[in-house]
């Protein structure tokens, strides 16, 4: 019997090793270097048609003009030329179709801050979408949250989020996850 336990747990072991149950590591390949190359970005990034917004977001905070503003801002340091264009479209050489999917604003100055900003974007190269990303980042509104506004703390959502699609269009990849 004590055979039979010692050779039935080994099996278990050996099955759980060998059967892929650990954790998979999933491999982005970059589909272009964008270092030194020009993307160009619309200057209002829009809400989606079925995004989440409460209306004092839509409102009252201006996300959807600061986070192109902090793409480009922040792509200087990745040596990725960015243009803010409203008649951009799909055809030109490189063009990221941002959108904000989500935004939550929840909290206040008194009872503490909980801000969120979603945001997808798809990357094209002369009509042709090479990469595209999902992204999220959340703020409790950092030192000093009790003195700044709902905006303010949002505002850093799109911040965060501006410098993480930096980084992801220097090497921008397929169905890549960036922020929290």
């Amino acid at each position: 019997m004590y055979k039979n336990v010692v050779t039935l747990l080994a099996s278990v072991i050996m099955l759980g090793l060998f059967s892929g149950c650990g954790k998979v590591q999933k491999v982005l390949i970059p589909v272009d270097d964008l270092t030194n190359k020009t993307v160009v970005i619309k200057k209002t990034t829009p809400f989606a048609e079925n995004a989440i917004i409460q209306s004092s977001i839509r409102k009252e905070c201006y996300i959807e003009t600061q986070l192109p503003e902090f793409v480009k801002e922040y792509s200087k340091t990745q040596e990725v030329n960015v243009i803010l264009d409203d008649n951009a479209s799909k055809e030109n050489e490189y063009f990221l179709d941002l959108v904000i999917v989500g935004a939550v604003s929840k909290g206040n100055a008194f009872l503490g801050h909980n801000k969120s900003t979603s945001v997808k974007g798809i990357l094209y190269r002369k009509g042709n979408k090479i990469a595209s990303f999902t992204g999220y980042r959340h703020s409790s509104g950092g030192f000093g949250a009790g003195f700044k506004g709902s905006c303010s703390v949002l505002g850093r959502t799109v911040d965060a989020l501006g410098e993480d699609i930096s980084e992801w269009l220097k090497k921008p990849t397929l169905n890549d996850y960036i922020g929290q």
